[in-house]
């Protein structure tokens, strides 16, 4: 009997030993389930996501952003924009800023912020992509800005750029939630005090005075409060970006065909000779003779102030030929020539249009242009005068930006002749009368930023009426003296 006692304690002591380990072991499994579970939450979680977009192609980027984001709608959720904004002017700060972007992240419950930026920089526009920590406002990711020349790359431009912005988005984190306030132990309520019973009135008090009644005030109305409308970040003007601020310097120099054409008109007697310089066609020269040209305006004050100050520069421009032979009336004597003329002046420009992409110009110049023949041996043709017209005049112009590569310019002015060199001497025509207005055109093709590839063409035309009198040399109602040239110039601005 006693045997049989302690072989069932046996057993049942080990069955307790064999299914106390299961039993310890079970809620550790529970445990690392229970752990897994509330990490796959975690990762599943959409991240609140905003997008601030500003400048010329905000809609564009926006839209591309928002349609990225929402693509993903088990990574992602997307915020309004004007929630954004409302909490902004509500907090009194810039959301695009670190500071900024962080306490709207905090009012809002924001993983981050993606600010889309669409200034223009120089004369090219821009998109530039920035990703802010919703806890902190530091940037995660900001790409290197694509430039696209319309609105309908800027789609492109973001979805080349979402690789990069996708990694910031994957680190941003949402403001951490504020602790809760500790629990106070609750006080002991104290006993309410006895109430002793009150004493017999001896005496009747005597009666107590009816108070007075205050005067009636009627009501004034509230006034309400004026809600003001969300102040919205302006869409940053082109004119913030050195596209539209004055340049220091703008200049060209290159190579000029130049062709001149000298005609009298009612030649009486028929012996004034006519001069051609180039092929002659109908009465004009076709430019042929070289020359080196250049030109350089400069801004001084551009350097120091944006305003309108900065617009007024000092123009000057030289246009020198190489190698010019004339013939004398029978063609066998060959004399060296030369072609020179110079200006310089004033020129102030006017910015207008969408993004200031023209500009209307103004500029007042003196000049000299010389047309020379010399001497071979001492003699040469006296039938030919040497020109040398001294001008002041007023030219107006356009500049416009037609595309991201080419730019065009026009020019059209008046010069009035001071002198004429020969022609107006007592030994041409000394009672003469004279005028000459002038024109170009130029097609630009922009390499980069500062350097330019210029095709222009130019004329310039003097016209005059002689007014002869008895006792004259010469006899002739007028003449018609024209410069036609077609250049090719290397540019330089900046």
């Amino acid at each position: 009997m006693t045997r049989t006692r302690y072989a069932s304690a046996a057993a049942l002591l080990g069955a307790a030993l064999l299914f106390a380990p299961s039993a310890y072991a079970a809620p550790k499994k529970a445990s690392t389930s229970a752990t897994k579970k509330s990490k796959a939450a975690r990762v599943t979680e959409a991240r609140r996501v905003a997008v601030l977009a500003s400048g010329p192609h905000a809609d564009a980027a926006r839209d591309t952003l928002e349609a990225e984001l929402e693509r993903r709608p088990a990574r992602y959720e997307v915020v309004p924009e004007s929630a954004v904004r409302s909490a902004a002017s509500r907090l009194g700060v810039d959301p695009t800023q670190p500071a900024g972007a962080a306490a709207v992240a905090s009012e809002l419950g924001l993983s981050a912020v993606l600010v889309a930026d669409t200034s223009t920089a120089g004369k090219k526009p821009q998109v530039r992509l920035t990703v802010r920590n919703g806890r902190d406002g530091k940037a995660l990711a900001s790409p290197a800005a694509a430039r696209p020349a319309t609105a309908k790359l800027v789609p492109v431009a973001v979805k080349r750029q979402w690789t990069a912005l996708e990694r910031g988005l994957q680190k941003s984190n949402a403001p951490e939630a504020a602790a809760p306030a500790p629990v106070q132990p609750a006080k002991p309520v104290e006993p309410e005090p006895t109430v002793t019973p009150a004493k017999p009135i001896a005496e009747a008090p005597p009666p107590a005075k009816a108070p007075v009644a205050e005067p009636v005030r009627k009501p004034v109305a509230p006034t309400p409060k004026e809600t003001k409308a969300p102040v919205t970040e302006e869409e940053p003007a082109v004119s913030r970006s050195s596209a539209t601020s004055a340049p220091i310097v703008e200049a060209a120099v290159g190579v000029k065909l130049l062709g001149r054409s000298l005609r009298y008109k009612d030649d009486v007697f028929g012996v004034m000779r006519p001069y051609t310089l180039g092929k002659d066609v109908g009465g004009v020269a076709l430019p042929g003779a070289p020359q080196v040209a250049g030109d350089v305006t400069v801004y001084p004050l551009a350097a120091f102030q944006h305003g309108a100050l900065a617009r007024l520069g000092i123009t000057g421009s030289i246009d020198q030929s190489f190698g010019l032979k004339s013939t004398g009336a029978s063609g066998e004597v060959s004399y060296p020539t030369t072609a020179r003329e110079w200006t310089a002046g004033l020129r102030y420009v006017m910015p207008f249009g969408e993004a200031q992409r023209y500009g209307f110009e103004v500029t007042g110049t003196y000049g000299m242009n010389t047309f020379r023949v010399d001497a071979v041996d001492g003699e040469r043709p006296l039938d030919l005068p040497n020109v040398e017209y001294k001008t002041a005049g007023l030219t107006l112009g356009l500049r416009a930006a037609l595309s991201e590569k080419f730019d065009f310019h026009f020019r059209l002015g008046y010069q009035h002749p001071l002198d004429s060199g020969e022609l107006s001497s007592d030994g041409w025509f000394p009672n003469m009368s004279a005028g000459a207005v002038t024109g170009s055109a130029m097609l630009a093709y922009r390499l980069n930023r500062i350097v330019d590839v210029r095709l222009k063409a130019d004329l310039r035309r003097y016209f005059f009426k002689f007014n002869p009198e008895p006792g004259d040399p010469y006899v002739a109602g007028g003449a018609v003296d024209q410069y036609p040239g077609v250049s090719l110039q290397l540019g330089f601005r900046y």
